[in-house]
């Protein structure tokens, strides 16, 4: 018990510090639009100092609203933070309108190689270094980075909360009466393999917080393990950096399992991965607060996910500094 209240007292000064700096360079901290993606931001505090590139990659909830969370907390500890809306929900009459009605409404076919293209928009911005490129993904948005590290190799780590192995299924208005024919993602102009669900539409139909998602996820799994092979997301392919964050009692998928593989398929290649895996924890599991709030979609306990969230930040924040900064001459 000590030694656990120690570790949280140390991460919650770590948070504390953290926060502190980050509100103090609030004020300081610019917002660019990248040329070319109408919506994707940098923020860098001011200078012209090239910083290390960590571009964020929000899950299925889409929008910038992960961008703006984390982008100016990352721009404080000396990263130029690019913020990348890339989906944008829009369910038509079924839902509120799509915050960026410009973006894909509907995950399907979701184009991975944008991420190349991001990089050139950047390349030549004051303050941005290429040549240090991170991905910081949580959810469908670990799913994202996990593709594009597989198939670049200029980039040098990778942050992938709640992570998948497999490529999944796409949803949206169009798969309504289609189930099992689209994939989440897309490269080079074709749809990736993707491993297929059990009763996603069932599900959406129960109503918001009534789908058992996990079930959807490993049901579909264990109906289709043909296609196991054609759809895994090839990390072996990835030589750098990685950090995989995952809970036991995930809802929304078995991320603790699916962290499990890609370390093992890495392991298998002679690749070191980082994997941090609580217990108790469930899938709201990014940043660095301490609040044991709520979360019906999460899975695990309120407070065990709290408490992963202050053992696992500082560990993030560890990890990008040692394989995106710089080191002592």
């Amino acid at each position: 018990m000590t030694m656990l209240l120690n570790r949280l007292l140390i991460a919650l000064a770590s948070l504390i510090v953290t926060c502190l700096a980050a509100a103090g360079a609030q004020a300081q901290v610019s917002e660019r639009p990248v040329p070319g993606f109408p919506h994707a931001v940098v923020y860098a505090l001011p200078g012209n100092a090239p910083r290390p590139v960590v571009v964020i990659l929000a899950g299925a909830d889409g929008g910038d609203q992960g961008g703006r969370r984390f982008g100016p907390i990352l721009a404080d500890m000396g990263y130029a933070a690019v913020s990348l809306p890339y989906y944008s929900p829009d369910w038509g009459q079924y839902g509120p309108p799509p915050q960026f009605p410009d973006l894909p409404g509907s995950f399907i076919d979701i184009r991975v190689d944008q991420i190349g293209e991001l990089r050139e928009a950047l390349r030549g911005m004051d303050g941005v270094d290429i040549e240090r490129f991170g991905l910081f993904g949580g959810s469908k948005g670990s799913e994202f980075a996990l593709i594009a590290a597989s198939r670049y190799d200029w980039i040098d780590a990778v942050v992938a909360y709640t992570p998948s192995d497999l490529v999944w299924e796409g949803w949206g208005l169009e798969t309504i009466e289609a189930e099992g024919t689209r994939s989440s993602f897309s490269f080079d102009g074709q749809a990736l393999p993707f491993m297929p669900y059990r009763g996603f539409v069932e599900g959406l139909l129960a109503g918001p917080g009534n789908a058992d998602l996990r079930a959807i996820h490993e049901n579909g799994r264990a109906d289709h393990p043909d296609r196991e092979a054609t759809a895994r997301i090839p990390v072996e392919a990835y030589p750098g950096a990685l950090l995989l964050i995952a809970g036991e009692q995930d809802a929304q998928w078995n991320a603790a399992r699916q962290a499990r593989t890609i370390v093992a398929a890495r392991e298998a290649a002679g690749l070191a991965t980082e994997a941090l895996i609580y217990p108790e924890a469930g899938h709201d599991l990014i940043g660095g607060d301490g609040d044991p709030r709520a979360d019906p979609r999460s899975g695990g306990t309120p407070q065990a996910n709290a408490e992963a969230r202050l053992d696992a930040w500082p560990r993030v924040i560890a990890f990008l500094d040692r394989t995106l900064k710089p080191g002592p001459d």
